[in-house]
This record gives C-alpha cells, sequence and structure tokens, in this order.
C-alpha cells in the first residue's frame, strides 16, 4: 500500500466528532484510502457506491428528515447498521447531485451535504463522503454543514510521498529539506539520486494506479496502459458530466493543454477554439475543468504585490495538467522519456517542469497560482507568497539557467522590494547575490 500524507488527518478526523468528506479528481486514490481506513478503524463498515446503486438514488433521497433517511438508507443496504460501531462511507456522491440536475430536483428537495448536520448530531453512526468532480456539482448546496463536517482535498501523489513509494527514508529526506531551507548544498550522491527519481516522477507521476504498477513491474509500457486508463476516464467524464453547451469547449481546451504549454510563453490563447467569441461559456468552461480538478490555472499579476489574489487576471492564465505523467503521456512521445532518463538536455523540458511546480504547489496548500507579465519586463514563470514575502520563481529545464532577463527587470524595480528570488534548475544549490538556485527536485519543499 502506498504511504500517503492525508493518513495522519484522517487520524485526527478519527478522534473528532465530525463527518468527513474527501474531495478530489479522478484516480487520486479516494476511494482506496477511505476503504483501508475504515476496515482498520470500525467494528462495522458500510460502502455504498451511487454510481453501482444509480437505480437506488430515487429511493435514497426520498426524505431530507434524520429519521426517515435512515430507514430508506437501510433498504438499499446489506447488512445492519449497528449503533455506536458503524461507519457509512457514501462513495461517488457526484451522482447523486447529477441525478437531481438530470431530473430537476430541487436541493432543497434533498442535499446529502446539509443533512450531515442532523446525522451527526443524531450520532447514531459515523458518514464518510467522497467523491469526484465534487467541485462541478455542489455548487447550489443549501447550507455547508460547519462545526459538523470535516473536509480534505486529495491529490496525486507529490513528490515526497514518490520517494517514500521508493524506499527513500525519512532522514535522507529531511536531510534534503534541511539544505533547501537552509540554503546549502545537497551531498553529490544524494543529489543524482534524487534527480534520477525526480525524472521518473515527471514520466510516471503521481497517479496511484500508474505509480502502483511502476513499483510493482518496472515496466514503463504498463504504466502507459496506467495513464491511458485514466485519460479514459477523464474524457469520459467530460462527456458524461458536463453541461451540455460546454462539452465542445471543455473537450477543446483539455485537448489543447499539451500544445499550449509548449508555446513560447505558454499562456492559454482562444484563438483555436471554435466560436471562441463567446466569453461566457468559455469562461465557464474553463472554470468546470478548474473545478474538476483535472486542470491547474495559474493567474497573470502585473504586479507582485500582496496580496496577490487582488491584482490577478482571471482571463490571462496559464493551464498545467493535473499529473506530469499523464502531460507526458498526451505527448505520445516515448523519445521525451528517454531523453528525460539519460538527461539529455537538447530539447526544452520547460513545460514539463513548470508542470511540476504547478501541481507540487496546488498539493501544498497553494489555492491560487500567479505568475508575473509586464509589456516592458518580461514574464517570469511564477510568483509565490512564501513565509510573509513575495518571492519570484524561475524554472529552468536547460544548461542557460543564468539567463534570466525578466527576473532580472523585476529585481532592479525598488519599488516591489523584492529581497530574493528562486531558480529551480537542475544542478546543485548555490546563491548569487538575491538569486538563490535549488535543485529542481527542492521545489516540493515549498509549503
Amino acid at each position: 500500500m502506498l504511504r500517503r500524507k492525508i493518513e495522519e488527518k484522517l487520524e485526527l478526523w478519527y478522534k473528532s466528532n465530525t463527518a468527513l468528506f474527501i474531495n478530489g479528481a479522478r484516480q487520486v486514490g479516494k476511494t482506496y484510502i477511505l476503504d483501508d481506513f475504515s476496515k482498520k478503524h470500525f467494528d462495522n463498515y458500510i460502502y455504498i457506491n451511487f454510481i453501482e446503486k444509480a437505480n437506488d438514488i430515487p429511493q435514497f433521497i426520498k426524505n431530507q428528515d434524520v429519521e426517515g433517511f435512515l430507514f430508506n438508507l437501510s433498504t438499499i443496504i446489506d447488512k445492519p447498521m449497528i449503533k455506536g460501531k458503524t461507519v457509512i462511507f457514501f462513495d461517488e456522491i457526484q451522482h447523486i447531485y447529477t441525478y437531481m440536475q438530470d431530473h430537476g430536483i430541487p436541493y432543497t428537495d434533498f442535499d446529502l451535504i446539509t443533512l450531515m448536520k442532523f446525522l451527526v448530531q443524531e450520532g447514531s453512526y459515523r458518514y464518510m463522503l467522497s467523491g469526484s468532480l465534487l467541485g462541478t456539482t455542489l455548487d447550489n448546496v443549501v447550507s455547508w454543514p460547519t462545526g459538523y463536517m470535516t473536509s480534505y482535498t486529495m491529490y496525486p501523489l507529490d513528490f515526497e510521498e514518490f520517494l517514500w513509494a521508493n524506499n527513500i527514508q525519512n532522514d535522507v529526506i529531511e536531510h534534503v529539506k534541511t539544505c533547501f531551507y537552509e540554503k546549502k548544498e545537497v551531498d553529490a550522491y544524494v543529489h543524482d539520486k534524487f534527480m534520477d527519481l525526480f525524472h521518473k516522477y515527471l514520466i510516471i507521476g503521481g497517479m496511484p494506479e500508474a505509480v502502483n504498477v511502476y513499483i510493482n513491474t518496472n515496466d514503463y509500457n504498463l504504466v502507459s496502459l496506467a495513464h491511458q486508463n485514466i485519460e479514459m476516464y477523464n474524457r469520459r467524464d467530460i462527456l458524461k458530466y458536463a453541461p451540455q453547451n460546454n462539452r465542445l469547449y471543455i473537450s477543446q481546451i483539455y485537448e489543447l493543454i499539451c500544445e499550449e504549454l509548449n508555446k513560447k510563453n505558454k499562456r492559454f490563447g482562444l484563438t483555436q477554439l471554435k466560436n471562441k467569441n463567446n466569453h461566457s461559456i468559455i469562461d465557464n468552461s474553463f472554470l468546470w475543468l478548474i473545478n474538476a480538478g483535472i486542470v491547474i490555472p495559474a493567474y497573470c499579476v502585473h504586479e507582485p504585490i500582496s496580496p496577490l489574489r487582488a491584482s490577478m487576471q482571471r482571463r490571462q492564465l496559464k493551464l498545467f495538467h493535473e499529473d506530469t505523467g499523464l502531460l507526458i503521456y498526451s505527448y505520445m512521445d516515448k523519445e521525451i522519456v528517454g531523453k528525460l532518463l539519460n538527461e539529455v538536455h537538447d530539447i526544452n523540458y520547460g513545460a514539463i517542469y513548470e508542470n511540476f511546480f504547478a501541481t507540487n504547489l496546488r498539493s501544498h496548500g497553494y489555492e491560487y497560482m500567479y505568475y508575473y507579465n509586464n509589456k516592458k519586463n518580461g514574464e517570469v514563470d511564477f510568483i509565490i507568497e512564501y513565509k510573509g514575502e513575495i518571492i519570484p520563481v524561475e524554472i529552468k529545464s536547460g544548461k542557460d539557467y543564468s539567463r534570466h532577463l525578466a527576473l532580472n527587470n523585476l529585481l532592479k524595480i525598488n519599488n516591489y522590494n523584492i529581497k530574493q528570488s528562486f531558480i529551480f534548475y537542475n544542478d546543485n544549490t548555490k546563491i548569487k547575490d538575491n538569486k538563490l538556485y535549488f535543485p529542481i527536485y527542492m521545489a516540493a519543499f515549498i509549503e
């Protein structure tokens, strides 16, 4: 079983008196981790998957009151609910809300999220809820049960979790973290090992299915089949769950991510979208993919001033893929895989490296991501708020890591009072004036 950071959070939830809500994109390991946790921590475990139980949804949603709900629930399960010893796991709950939307049933008639407050107050059982695409289906929840529900979001494995999967010991990881925090060089042997695993992480990504296949078989062809399977789910979800008038745009945007990232400025353009002048539908299409967790946006800011969110430009954005392994799979080019593994630098890996940075930022608590662009000064890959400072970040995949004109221009502007910048690249740690050069894998330690 893959070790996941969310396990510690689940232990904290277990000691609480709340329901548990786990959000996350398709195939990030939500069901597996909650299934395993429930079997280990509860005497009686009831699992309900609403894709498998689709025919029972009309019966399930008949009552909004606790007594009626629990009775209806008992009619669609095949084991008793033992008071004080039972956890009930409602999985794929997006299917309930999609069913209600399709049949014109308002959330005021039935809302499982809102009902959780009263089920927790009743106190007979523990409850867990999970599903995919929840950011696209829960906008109209009547009342979020604040104080009665603990919420977490799961993502693909981050680089540290990938290190655990490859049996890298905690003391080694902590040593490298300390080198990052203290701006020190990493031991050459450890640096080479981490760079090797970093390149493998780019290729395999963090989807549990792909990581498990890699760990168990060491066969990239089988990893690629796992990626194909996940991609199939993503495309199927778009066709099944996306609003009908948005599906064409959503599919187009998803298909164009790889191509747009390979552009020099990586900004997502609308020129290739059909009927691109329908801005409302296009905006909603971007938002659907973002809320589904399938893509990660980075928004433009024209001035690097805190708070960055106050000046972000919502229609000027880069879109990154939720997983680097899926991004590389979308290239359909084994030559990239071989060159990454052999550290050949005659092609530009910038889009892939930046995608790695974006995925790890998101999994480490950065809800919003930004890049800097100014007609006069140029473009800087990322701008982050880190430990109370505004930090410009450049991601360098090749040998020209010392060339960053836009960053130099930005650092010269005294009004912004930027004290330091980060450059993540392939070599070891070094400091040059207010530019801190770190190995690219250290980007995984920004919290």
